[in-house]
């Protein structure tokens, strides 16, 4: 649960939650005040739930697909501190992130000699 795994879950399914720290809590796993904040998050993410799908249908397609990209790396993030260990995906989504840079710059300078590249193709078949 530190991760926030839960948060990814249906509506449905945080009563299994809720169930869970109730039962973490009576076996002693986690403390009176940790079962209180999950507690309190479950609350947080339900009564949330319908300003952001409000929010969400109100924005444009092109923030939509930004934030959708962030959830991306994001999620590419977690996974790779799962499995490599935070480090290695600290260093892994900077590499992506370079390689995205670099992608752009080379689309821009393709954009900028573009017209020349055209000119010299029409000249040379003269």
């Amino acid at each position: 649960m530190k991760e926030g795994l839960w948060l990814l879950l249906p509506d449905e399914m945080l009563v299994l939650v809720i169930i869970g720290v109730g039962l973490a809590l009576i076996l002693g796993l986690i403390r009176g005040r940790a079962a209180m904040g999950l507690l309190g998050a479950v609350v947080l993410v339900l009564l949330a739930g319908p300003f952001i799908d409000a929010l969400l249908d109100t924005l444009p397609g092109w923030m939509l697909f930004l934030l959708l990209l962030f959830v991306a790396v994001a999620l590419f993030r977690r996974a790779l501190s799962l499995l490599l260990g935070p480090r290695a995906a600290d260093e892994a989504v900077g590499s992506l992130a370079a390689d995205v840079i670099r992608a752009g710059f080379r689309l821009l300078f393709l954009l900028l000699c573009l017209p020349f590249r055209i000119l010299w193709w029409v000249f040379r078949k003269a």
